[in-house]
């Protein structure tokens, strides 16, 4: 459809600009045959005609060269507009009343104020304006054509001004692009924090435990478990960090699959069941949803883990029109809570993170236990 739209955009302004050259030149031949001298196989008849050829052929060639050849080849268009303009020039100079040589090479002038340095540019619209208001006191009876000279004037601060315009809207892309940079540093970031947060920090549980087991009770089997735990943790941490950047590429993988491998590392680390509840048709989430879902219920877990150990924990994941729930929940901690220090963005991380795309994060007490609420578009 909107392949559709673009060329029935592009066929509309070529009926638009070939009706307009159309006209153009109709008036332009007109007014050259009603000119005092009149164009003819001799004489100045004769000069006129051979000055518009040149002025034609030199505007053509300009203006087609700067456009589709590039940077390559505009010292050359330039030169050749320049050359067009001066055949322009003359061409008032035989004909001062008619003021047709300039009405085509006007497009020349504006395509050189758009490739020149400014400075140049004002300077050959100045000189111009100049030259029409010299040649036609020179050659014109009723003296300079005040008409021209305003719109080579008009044309010249046109020009300047779109090339403002061109400015400004290249500053605006560069400025956007810049924050699209810093965007996706803070994305990675926000993974990297995430990563880190429910590995290490699950790690750290098991080496506090061991330590705790060796140095009270000198239990060396129980502590083993414990460090094997861990290393377990850190093979994992591993594997997620190498998903962490698939989905920074947008490969985001089934939130449902996700959510049982949390629950499932949730049983390993700390022998308590993490049920997984999917209600809802499952479809395929944008990117960004589907990665706030699965981080969030990952933080969540990691929470659980450390601020309420003993507790059982429950996901329940919500397909809706328009939008996915997901709920992440924990009967409460029954064991002594370790503190083991750092952390504390977890909860802002996931609200900032909701909030990017649209969503809310609304957390609390539930019961004894806590209470994770998320809601996306999808």
């Amino acid at each position: 459809m909107n392949a559709v739209k673009t060329v029935g955009g592009r066929t509309a302004r070529v009926v638009i600009v070939g009706i307009l050259l159309s006209w153009g030149l109709t008036a332009y031949v007109r007014g050259l045959l009603r000119a005092d001298p009149a164009p003819a196989l001799h004489g100045v008849g004769l000069a006129l005609v051979v000055l518009n050829v040149i002025m034609f052929a030199l505007l053509g060639s300009g203006i087609w060269l700067g456009r589709e050849c590039g940077a390559r080849y505009r010292s050359l268009a330039i030169v050749l507009l320049l050359g067009a303009i001066a055949a322009a020039m003359v061409l008032y100079a035989l004909a001062p009343d008619s003021g047709n040589g300039f009405f085509f090479s006007m497009a020349g002038l504006w395509a050189l104020l758009m490739w020149l340095p400014v400075p140049w540019g004002i300077t050959v619209g100045a000189l111009t304006v100049a030259a029409i208001g010299g040649l036609g006191q020179a050659y014109a009876a009723s003296g300079a054509d005040l008409g021209l000279m305003a719109a080579v004037a008009g044309i010249t601060l046109g020009a300047l001004a779109s090339r403002q315009g061109k400015a400004a809207q290249e500053a605006t892309r560069r400025a956007e692009a810049a924050n699209a940079v810093l965007a996706e540093r803070s994305r990675i970031a926000r993974e990297i924090h995430d990563i880190l947060a429910h590995s290490l920090s699950a790690q750290i549980v098991h080496l506090e435990g061991a330590r705790l087991l060796l140095a009270r009770d000198g239990d060396r089997v129980q502590a083993l478990d414990r460090v094997e735990r861990a290393r377990n943790l850190a093979r994992s941490g591993l594997e997620e960090t190498r998903r962490a950047l698939a989905t920074l590429r947008g490969e985001i993988p089934e939130p449902k699959e996700v959510l049982q491998e949390l629950a499932e590392e949730f049983y390993a680390s700390t022998g308590r069941p993490c049920d997984v509840h999917v209600t809802g048709v499952p479809r395929e989430l944008p990117p960004q949803a589907g990665l706030a879902v699965v981080r969030t219920a990952q933080e969540a877990l990691t929470n659980v883990r450390k601020h309420a150990p003993g507790a059982r924990a429950r996901v329940a994941l919500r397909y809706l029109t328009g939008k996915v729930e997901l709920e992440v929940t924990d009967t409460g901690g029954t064991e002594t809570v370790e503190e083991l220090g750092g952390g504390g963005y977890g909860l802002v991380g996931m609200r900032e993170r909701a909030e990017l795309i649209d969503g809310t994060l609304v957390t609390g007490p539930d019961g004894r236990g806590f209470r994770v609420s998320l809601s996306v578009p999808a």
